[in-house]
């Protein structure tokens, strides 16, 4: 059985290439995985169809057009560019899963993690959006990312971050926008 989402944001405008999203929160002590979403509550563009229906199953889960949002807030949603998740083994070890989602989930990437091996320090993750990939950093931004992930979905059709699973509390999720001021303007 899935967990209850604890925490969702809509971000304020649309993301852009240098927007950063900062996420801060504490995990169960006995936390087995938790992930950040960052979610299209639509479907990316295509070709219009006339008579595309006005609501859709997917795995035994109805969404309609206009939304895409799932009808159970336990049930994960149609379309999510960025999926970033750690899953904490028995051993103490962890593995950071990345991957998206376009209706069915895709190829995910795996990798050991070093940054979370204590799941009684508070997190802070750093999502940095970038002209082709999102780059994610543990803690801090004065070294190299973290994680890296090339994007599949459009950036600027991203609306929601969500913050899943074996979570306790979200402490804080800040928007940190680029400032776009040209000079003689």
């Amino acid at each position: 059985m899935m967990s209850e989402r604890p925490f969702r944001a809509q971000i304020p405008k649309k993301p852009d290439i240098g927007d950063e999203v900062i996420v801060k929160g504490k995990l169960k002590p006995d936390a087995s995985v938790f992930s950040v979403n960052f979610i299209l509550p639509q479907p990316p563009p295509v070709q219009k169809s006339f008579s595309a229906p006005a609501s859709s199953e997917i795995n035994g889960q109805t969404t309609h057009k206009c939304c895409g949002q799932p009808t159970s807030p336990n049930q994960t949603w149609p379309y999510i560019a960025y999926h970033f998740k750690v899953i904490f083994n028995d051993d103490g070890s962890s593995i950071v899963v990345q991957n998206w989602k376009n209706v069915v989930w895709q190829d995910e990437r795996r990798s050991v993690s070093h940054s979370f091996q204590d799941r009684t320090r508070p997190f802070m993750l750093i999502f940095r959006f970038h002209h082709d990939t999102i780059r994610v950093f543990v803690d801090h931004t004065h070294h190299t990312p973290d994680y890296e992930f090339e994007y599949q979905l459009p950036l600027e059709r991203i609306r929601t971050v969500e913050v899943w699973d074996d979570v306790e509390y979200v402490e804080e999720v800040t928007f940190r926008f680029r400032n776009n001021v040209q000079n003689g303007t």
